[in-house]
C-alpha cells in the first residue's frame, strides 16, 4: 500500500475511528491521542496489511490495543519518580493518636451505653453494632415490631443525653 492510498483510507475512517475509541474513553483529547497514534501504527506498517478485513478494522483494532495499553501505562508508577522527595511527607501520620481518640471514643461509648436501660440497649446493641434488621430483633426478643423501633428510637435520645453528660 502506498502513502497516496493510506491517506484516502485515513480520509475515509478517521471519524468512525475516532468516535468508537471516544466512547470508550470518554475523553476527546485522549480518543484524538489514540487514534492518532493508531493511525501512527498503521502507517508504519502498512506493508503487514493482508486485507483479509477491511482497513477500517485494522486500524480500529490498533486503535483498542493502544487504548488498553495507553491505560495500563498510566496505572504505572515508578518508584524512581520519588528520588529526592523528603519521605516525610509520605509518611502517614502518627497512628497513635488516633488509637488513643478512638479508645477513648469506645471507652466513653460503653460508659453511656451502661447508663441506659437494658431493653433499650439491647436494641441498639441488635440493630447498630450486630447489623439486626428490626423484623429479626422483633422476631429474637418475641415483641412487636413497633416495640423495636420505639426502644431504638428513646435509645439513641438517652444514648445522646447520656453522651453528653
Amino acid at each position: 500500500m502506498n502513502t497516496r492510498v493510506f491517506q484516502t483510507l485515513h480520509q475515509e475512517c478517521y471519524g468512525r475511528v475516532l468516535s468508537a475509541i471516544r466512547g470508550y474513553v470518554r475523553n476527546q483529547e485522549e480518543a484524538e491521542d489514540v487514534t492518532a497514534t493508531a493511525f501512527a501504527t498503521a502507517f508504519k506498517n502498512r506493508k503487514t496489511f493482508r486485507g483479509e478485513a477491511a482497513f477500517s478494522t485494522w486500524v480500529h483494532r490498533i486503535a483498542i490495543n493502544e487504548m488498553h495499553a495507553n491505560s495500563r501505562r498510566k496505572r504505572t508508577v515508578s518508584l524512581d519518580a520519588l528520588e529526592g522527595v523528603p519521605l516525610q511527607g509520605l509518611v502517614e501520620p502518627d497512628l497513635l493518636d488516633r488509637a488513643i481518640d478512638r479508645a477513648s471514643c469506645c471507652r466513653r461509648l460503653r460508659l453511656a451505653l451502661r447508663r441506659i436501660p437494658g431493653h433499650h440497649r439491647r436494641a441498639l446493641v441488635d440493630h447498630f453494632v450486630r447489623g439486626y434488621p428490626v423484623k429479626q430483633i422483633a422476631k429474637l426478643q418475641r415483641i412487636p415490631l413497633g416495640t423495636v423501633l420505639s426502644r431504638i428510637f428513646n435509645g439513641k435520645r438517652i444514648l445522646r443525653e447520656a453522651w453528653e453528660d
